[in-house]
């Protein structure tokens, strides 16, 4: 393992040192497993975060899991996207996990007015608290996203479970 892959796998441990996860699930990899994992999580999450956070969770976990779709090797008959879910802090935690690329890797883009596409990661990058990616060769590549509970009162209903 080279330095740079040793420090992506260490930042991995370390952001999930502070959560719990609550749910995992691998989806097939096609366009409509986007909306199949966009109703899981919001299923799993139902009650438990504010209706504005579920409606930015709605979005971001469609855009994430599309682009895991279309710009990885998880579009291949036998390819799956999966989708993991943690909670800690006050924080709802998304991580999105494809069968990587040799030709892709996830990267803002300048979307033009009247474009279809290119917005994803733009709207991830504005509406998440926080988020990044990573790419292994053998482990596929990942993207995640973090966004605060938004409960009024600031507790993490979750957390004492």
């Amino acid at each position: 393992m080279s330095a740079r892959e040793q420090a992506d796998h260490n930042t991995m441990i370390r952001r999930w040192d502070a959560l719990r996860l609550v749910g995992q699930r691998d989806f097939p990899g096609i366009a409509q497993s986007a909306g199949a994992a966009r109703k899981w999580v919001l299923e799993l999450l139902n009650g438990h975060a504010a209706a504005e956070t579920l409606e930015t969770l709605e979005l971001l976990v469609s855009e994430v899991v599309t682009n895991a779709v279309l710009h990885s090797d998880s579009a291949r008959t036998d390819g799956l996207v999966m989708v993991r879910v943690g909670l800690g802090s006050g924080l709802i935690h998304i991580e999105v996990i494809d069968d990587g690329s040799a030709t892709s890797v996830p990267v803002i883009r300048t979307a033009g007015n009247d474009s279809l596409s290119g917005r994803g990661l733009s709207w991830v990058n504005i509406l998440a608290s926080a988020w990044g990616s990573s790419q292994d060769d053998k482990a596929g590549g990942a993207v995640w996203f973090q966004l605060t509970i938004g409960h009024p009162s600031g507790h993490d209903p979750l957390s004492s479970h």
